[in-house]
């Protein structure tokens, strides 16, 4: 296949591909005009990067894993992956909290804004953005 057929069945764009190409997750042969030919093959490949992406697995860590489903057991391979699902977990679950606390910030910001009186003066202290969060329940 053509890259642009492998584009438009995968959904991947052509300039990740050539990409992916470059640092090894996919290889093409050339053909006597220069043009990639990928196998079939490749677009179970590119399923499975995507998928890899998705969960957060940086490019290094999807060739490794891509390497090691050629090299060794599905054992190996589910054991190897487990502490790195769970770090990215982790590492979700952390960032919620975060996105957590600055929604709280933020509904409590527009709370204040709300309340704040119409007056002509200079905003003062009293400014909602300036109030220290409350503590939630």
């Amino acid at each position: 296949m053509r890259i642009s057929e492998v584009s438009r069945r995968s959904g991947v764009p052509a300039t990740a591909l050539r990409y992916y190409e470059t640092v090894g997750l996919i290889t093409a042969r050339r053909a006597a005009n220069g043009y990639r030919d990928y196998d079939e093959d490749v677009l179970a490949r590119l399923d499975l990067i995507e998928a890899s992406k998705e969960l957060g697995l940086p490019l290094e860590e999807i060739a490794r894993h891509l390497e090691g489903l050629q090299t060794r057991s599905c054992t190996e391979v589910r054991d190897s992956l487990r502490p790195l699902l769970a770090e990215q977990l982790r590492q979700i679950e952390a960032k919620r909290a975060r996105l957590e606390r600055l929604s709280q910030r933020l509904r409590a910001a527009d709370a204040g804004l709300a309340a704040c009186p119409d007056r002509d003066d200079l905003c003062s202290s009293e400014c909602a953005l300036n109030r220290p969060l409350e503590p939630s329940a």
